[in-house]
């Protein structure tokens, strides 16, 4: 509600009536709530402090009572205790002095002395009544008697002749009279204790009737504060309370009635003042967390909250079709580069508004940071008015823009993506768009591109794919295959390839053409090129070891040339080729013509370095790539693989064998061995047996196999009939 602010010069007319049912409607008495309520608090407070004050004192007269009667009752008992004790051991050196036993009659007398000063210490420790003395001196006294009655009193005892036991008898009776005289003096004390205990009750019913008395007092004044704080403070402070709880639920626009004038009433005038501000803070927090604060639109956080909005199970939008529209300015870059950003500011504000002029009123424009704008298209069933809006953005990108004394033309890539039941949420379809900007800035820049589902899931595929190969190597993932290297004439294998596979726990055997340019593009070809050549070097070196025929077999290893400038990893591959168990000169490294030819300097002097270890250099895929006849000289090569296309469908015509001669003859002429790829076809190998070609590798000598596989090839005679080998489609290798 909204607050009133009472009107000093309108008289008492003016005045609001109280509102019984308001929490702040009263009195208008400025500090009468304030005086009431401290008689009322001092009242109570007294009561309760007067009420401590006789409990303490109380209490404390109480316990000293009682712990001065305990005191007096254990010392009592101790005496009487340690008294009796004494007695007893005194008696039984009697009876054996009586008896004509051999007693110490000195220690007796000093004995006698100690428990004679044992009477007087209880004596003259008990109190003073006479029902206390009396039975302990009459105990002393017939102790005395008795002792002198059968001559055993100090000095008689040095006198005592012979055996006296007709006398012990007597002499025990009068002990245990003695005896019952001390159990007097205890029942006397217990009674004593009993007297002081009743007097602490009486005690503790007086302090009872008074803490009653002074209970009543606090309770009528509790009665009456709560009275005066229901009416004059709980009522208040609940309708604060009430007003805080909207508050913090959201509600700012709560205010509170004002109708009184006291400490409350200005309490209620800075809650209202305090709403306002909270209301006016959230407002600006709230634009800025939601707004782009260069150009005013909206920013990423309220894009992603829209569309997540639409996804929502009574979203009344749900079922209504809607694109999103993904704008990437193109070479932003060169513009803050070679302007500044304060003038690239001033585009990205220029470049709002026209954007914001190119949709309709119920379309949301957003800025998602940098040069990427974003725009949801509403009601758009086939994406037509997306397309539209698209064309529109570009129509109005070819006026120039004016920047400071810079005359700009910009353009801007633009992907689109419409949300689909099958679409999962905002995040999902924001990344669809944004691959779609993606694709038109690939194509050309200046484009607009729909979603493409097929290639988002190819992208996706590879994304995940370059996930996992990450663990590949240290899961142990990896695979190898051998396909044999023959000599044509005689069917000799003289070497094999090491082909590498990926055992993938989901997607089963991927081929290398799959996985080895994404390990070229995260830097994970290192491992898994060190990996083939240490396994593959190892591999051959057991064969060498173990069968006689293959004593001169070597092995060759496919290179990246991503792996040579890198050298930390040409490091590593010398160390694997160092190992004696490898025999680097039995070892040919392939490297594809066409990356060769793509490579700086430092891949060809890389492979210089390799080649000072012994190994041989194989350029793959002969005649695909861009070499010139001086390249070529220059190459650290020994050996030359032509490409299966040669050996293609059309081999046999004679343009294609020319070319597979002229390639022959330069081979001889530069020295270097030839190795036929893709022989598959009779005859391929007869072309090739003609025109004097000695290696060759193919399905129809040889398909790839495990390195188990290859081994019984081998331990047959390292040879092989062309034509016998299996037929299939051949992998990629």
């Amino acid at each position: 509600m909204d607050a009133k602010a009472p009107d000093n010069a309108s008289g008492p007319a003016a005045t609001p009536p109280a509102d019984p049912g308001n929490g702040l409607a009263g009195s208008g008495r400025s500090w009468s709530l304030q005086r009431e309520w401290s008689r009322a608090f001092l009242l109570m407070l007294a009561a309760l402090l007067i009420g401590a004050v006789v409990t303490i004192v109380g209490v404390h007269g109480l316990m000293d009572q009682v712990q001065e009667t305990s005191t007096r009752l254990r010392l009592e008992l101790q005496r009487v205790e340690l008294l009796g004790s004494a007695l007893d051991d005194h008696e039984q050196l009697g009876h054996q002095l009586l008896s004509n036993a051999p007693v110490d009659r000195s220690a007796f007398v000093r004995q006698q002395e100690a428990v004679s000063r044992l009477f007087e210490d209880a004596i003259s420790g008990l109190p003073g009544r006479t029902e206390t003395l009396a039975p302990i001196i009459a105990a002393r006294q017939s102790w005395q008697e008795a002792l002198t009655e059968h001559g055993l009193w100090g000095a008689q005892v040095q006198s005592l002749q012979g055996n006296h036991m007709d006398e012990t008898p007597a002499f025990a009776a009068s002990g245990a009279g003695i005896r019952k005289q001390l159990a007097d003096v205890r029942r006397f004390s217990l009674a004593e204790m009993d007297n002081g205990l009743a007097h602490s009750a009486d005690l503790e019913r007086l302090l009872a009737i008074g803490r009653s008395a002074l209970f009543v007092v606090a309770l009528g004044a509790t009665l009456y504060f709560r009275r005066r704080m229901v009416k004059d403070l709980m009522r208040p402070v609940g309708s604060l309370h009430q007003g805080v709880r909207k508050l913090q639920g959201g509600n700012y626009n709560h205010r509170i009635e004002v109708f009184r004038r006291d400490e409350l009433g200005e309490l209620a005038e800075a809650f209202n003042g305090m709403a306002a501000a909270v209301h006016n803070s959230h407002e600006a927090l709230t634009h800025r967390a939601t707004h782009d604060p260069l150009t005013g639109l909206a920013n990423r956080a309220a894009l992603m909250e829209h569309l997540t909005a639409s996804f929502g199970a009574g979203s009344t939008r749900r079922n209504r079709n809607e694109g999103l529209l993904f704008i990437d300015i193109d070479d932003f870059k060169e513009v803050n580069d070679s302007l500044g950003h304060a003038l690239g500011d001033a585009l990205l504000i220029q470049l709002a508004t026209r954007l914001k002029g190119c949709v309709r009123s119920d379309d949301l424009v957003a800025r998602l940071g940098g040069d990427e704008f974003a725009i949801v298209v509403m009601d758009d069933d086939a994406g037509s008015v997306t397309a539209g809006i698209a064309e529109r953005i570009h129509e109005a990108l070819r006026a120039p823009f004016f920047v400071g004394d810079d005359r700009l033309t910009v353009t801007a890539s633009m992907g689109a993506a419409q949300r689909r039941p099958e679409t999962a949420d905002a995040a999902e379809l924001l990344r669809q768009a944004d691959f779609a900007m993606y694709l038109a800035k690939h194509g050309g820049k200046a484009r607009f591109q729909l979603f493409d589902a097929e290639g988002y899931d190819h992208m996706t595929y590879r994304a995940a794919l370059k996930r996992d190969l990450a663990t590949a190597v240290p899961a142990g993932q990896l695979r190898l295959e051998y396909q044999p290297v023959a000599d044509l004439i005689s069917g000799r294998i003289l070497g094999m390839e090491a082909l590498v596979r990926w055992e993938h726990p989901t997607l089963g055997l991927l081929a290398p053409s799959e996985f080895i340019p994404l390990a070229e593009e995260t830097g994970d070809i290192d491992a898994v090129g060190c990996w083939v050549l240490d396994t593959a070097t190892r591999q051959a070196a057991s064969w060498r070891k173990s069968l006689p025929q293959c004593a001169d077999l070597w092995i060759a290893v496919n290179l990246s040339t991503i792996q040579l400038p890198n050298p930390r990893n040409l490091a590593a591959i010398k160390r694997i080729l160092a190992d004696p168990a490898a025999q680097a000169d039995k070892v040919v490294l392939e490297v594809t013509e066409t990356a060769l030819a793509g490579s700086t300097d430092g891949g060809i002097a890389a492979l210089k370095t390799l080649k000072e270890t012994g190994v041989r250099v194989a350029i793959d895929d002969f005649g695909t790539g861009f070499s010139s006849l001086s390249s070529l000289a220059v190459l650290p090569a020994d050996i030359l693989k032509i490409d299966r296309s040669f050996l293609g469908p059309q081999a046999s015509e004679a343009q294609s064998a020319a070319m597979l001669e002229g390639i022959l003859g330069l081979a001889r002429m530069l020295s270097l061995e030839v190795i036929a790829e893709g022989v598959e076809e009779p005859g391929q190998l007869d072309l090739l047996r003609a025109l004097e070609c000695r290696m060759g590798q193919g399905y129809f000598l040889a398909r790839p196999g495990s390195a188990e596989a290859i081994e019984t090839l081998l331990a047959t005679g390292a040879h092989i009939q062309p034509g016998r080998a299996e037929r299939a489609q051949p992998v990629d290798s």
